[in-house]
């Protein structure tokens, strides 16, 4: 029998259910991947600015530098077309052959196949977008990895210093140097996003969680033109051009306000993803995290760039604070407005769900042995419940619902945490090394032990809110 035309393609069944394997480390492979490419990207998008408002560096406004702007530009493109082509949507091409009566045997699919079958059958194919379950490592894992490599990192730069061979100092030190920067900058970030997306159970495909993260990603460009350029040229107007004054003002005033500022607007584009408070808290805790982590890159490799001795000591403790404080504090600080967004989303969204872009549900599968995985929604459910009381036992004031009280309250947080430690270091200029580094410690840990207090009382108020509307709690 000779082969019938193709069909054309049709929109996919309800209920059809595909598979994707399980690659949970692939997804860390590719954020981190792509946040290298945006750090790469941020200083000539910064000199496009830099050559339009001040071309001469004096932080007086004018005369622009056309070359400047059009050389960043220039610079730029091809790694922005990367990121582009990385980001395309994937598509997936799904053949159906189903019993029936008056069906064909033979069926010519696209390009030279035929499909032959021993009975009548009808063909049906579909395209489908590919959004496959957000797949991460069990924060476990991620965690010894951290820690793991930073107490490597510690324990052999700090002999390394001793080495009298130059050589050989350089040689190990940039052997290590690579491997303890990609872990010492992305691995506390993917520890939170694993934790926040066990304890809120929220159904998310990978590509709705790495826009997300790229999105905070995104929303340091702003704020760098901001803290390093805008800002600077409104104190220089006013007369106030000191680089110890201008540096104290930009960590406690212009990064606070603008950075989270910045962030919200990040949440706002994706305001599209959100019908509840629990969904807005998922998606400004992942937009801070977006943010941390590009902004954490620089401060880790910052830290490695010294001698070793000093390395040492400076990666371990950057890496350790950062891991544990300032990373949470971004995510918590944005959190705050994605959880207020997804409260007043919440009061318009008693319509019906938006019907989504393809019927077809995606699972996971274990590529070795063919079983099938909970999603990374459905994993740890046996610790639900223990997840939930931990968080919901947490105590303090409620976190606004309201927008711009919860904007503010990110923006006093944030610049707590900068201008406390500002105002630390000159109240303790003339005190001995070690008065300094026993106040400094103190300080960071009743921060950090504030920023995770505020996160779990948040969390608890999402919690509690998606717990009330179905009458459980």
């Amino acid at each position: 029998m000779r082969p019938v035309a193709a069909r054309p393609l049709s929109p996919p069944p309800r209920g059809l259910v595909l598979a994707s394997p399980s690659t949970p480390w692939r997804t860390v492979g590719r954020m981190v991947g792509l946040v290298i490419l945006l750090y790469l990207i941020a200083t000539p998008v910064t000199f496009i600015f830099v050559g339009l408002l001040d071309g001469n560096f004096d932080l007086q406004p004018g005369p622009a530098n056309p070359w400047m702007s059009l050389t960043g530009a220039l610079c730029s493109l091809p790694l922005v077309a990367l990121v582009l082509y990385l980001r395309r949507p994937r598509l997936t091409h799904v053949i159906l052959a189903e019993a029936a009566n008056g069906g064909q045997h033979v069926h010519q699919l696209p390009g030279e196949t035929v499909l032959q079958t021993p009975w009548p059958t009808l063909l049906r194919h579909h395209l489908i977008r590919r959004s496959p379950p957000l797949d991460l490592p069990r924060p476990g894992p991620l965690a010894a990895l951290f820690l793991g490599a930073v107490g490597v990192m510690v324990f052999v730069l700090v002999p390394l210093g001793a080495v009298q061979a130059v050589g050989a100092q350089v040689i190990v030190f940039l052997l290590l140097l690579i491997p303890a920067w990609l872990i010492g900058f992305s691995i506390p970030v993917f520890i939170w996003w694993a934790v926040s997306s066990e304890v809120l159970k929220l159904q998310t495909d990978r590509r709705q969680g790495e826009a997300m993260l790229i999105a905070g990603m995104l929303s340091t460009f702003p704020a760098l033109v901001i803290n390093s350029l805008l800002f600077p040229m409104g104190l220089a107007a006013v007369g106030i051009t000191g680089l110890a004054m201008t540096e104290a003002l930009t960590v406690t005033v212009s990064a606070p306000v603008g950075e989270e500022i910045c962030k919200f607007l990040a949440v706002l584009s994706l305001r599209g993803m959100i019908d509840s408070s629990r969904r807005g808290l998922q998606v400004g805790f992942t937009v801070g995290l977006g943010f941390a982590m590009l902004e954490n890159l620089q401060y880790i490799l910052l830290s490695l760039v010294a001698e070793p001795t000093v390395a040492a000591f400076s990666y371990g403790f950057t890496s350790v604070i950062r891991g544990i404080g300032s990373i949470p504090g971004h995510a918590v600080w944005t959190g705050l407005g994605g959880y207020a967004l997804g409260c007043m989303q919440a009061k318009h969204a008693h319509h019906a769900e938006k019907a989504a872009s393809s019927s077809a549900t995606w699972g996971l599968f274990n590529a070795q042995t063919g079983q099938a995985l909970a999603t990374a929604t459905s994993a740890w459910v046996v610790q639900r419940e223990a997840w939930t009381r931990r968080v919901a036992s947490s105590f303090g004031p409620a976190p606004p619902r309201v927008v711009v009280p919860a904007l503010l309250v990110g923006i006093a947080g944030h610049a707590l945490w900068n201008g406390s430690t500002v105002v630390l270091d000159a109240w303790l200029a003339d005190a001995s090394a070690v008065t300094q580094f026993v106040a400094f410690v103190g300080w960071m840990v009743f921060l950090v032990v504030l920023v995770l207090q505020a996160g779990r009382r948040l969390f608890a108020a999402a919690l509690m809110d998606a717990e009330s509307l179905r009458g459980t709690f």
